[in-house]
């Protein structure tokens, strides 16, 4: 176990603020983080029309659950892409908000990501506007996953845990 500062100052080691990964390292990070975690199959760019809002998932993977006998598909998460969240990026709120009912109302065993660049950590646990908003997200069933530039990672699916010593 390791605690989560000492973890994401390890993820952040000689990356300044200015290394900021872009969508398409988030894409790959992601893809490689669901690979991992046996998600069988993966979609690019994927619409998610039922609801109020029409969203895009970059990447949208679903895997069978350990509850599940057979190799029919239990479990999804659509993916949400925010490489940098900053102090005063309060507005971003709204539409991940959005998005996150959205699937979690229309769509059945699916839950959202976001998916996010590990230097977006800090703020997001020392802002209190930002934690609050994350936090009630999350306690919805929206998950996060922060990444760096090496594919190193970082899955949460409760506010808690991201304060928590993290396993290795």
């Amino acid at each position: 176990m390791i605690g989560a500062r000492s973890y994401f100052a390890r993820m952040n080691e000689n990356r300044g603020d200015t290394n900021w990964l872009n969508d398409e390292q988030l894409l790959n990070g992601t893809e490689q983080f669901f690979r991992l975690n046996q998600y069988s199959k993966i979609d690019y760019n994927k619409l998610l029309d039922r609801g109020e809002r029409t969203f895009s998932s970059p990447i949208l993977a679903s895997r069978p659950t350990e509850d599940s006998k057979d190799e029919q598909i239990d479990e999804t998460i659509a993916c949400f892409f925010k490489s940098r969240i900053t102090n005063y990026d309060l507005s971003f709120f709204g539409t991940i908000e959005s998005f996150t009912f959205n699937i979690l109302d229309n769509y059945e065993s699916t839950n959202p990501m976001l998916v996010t660049d590990s230097l977006s950590y800090t703020p997001i646990v020392k802002n209190q506007e930002i934690s609050v908003a994350i936090e009630d997200m999350m306690r919805e069933g929206l998950f996060i996953l922060f990444l760096n530039d090496r594919f190193a990672y970082a899955f949460f699916d409760n506010f808690e845990s991201m304060r928590k010593p993290i396993p290795l």
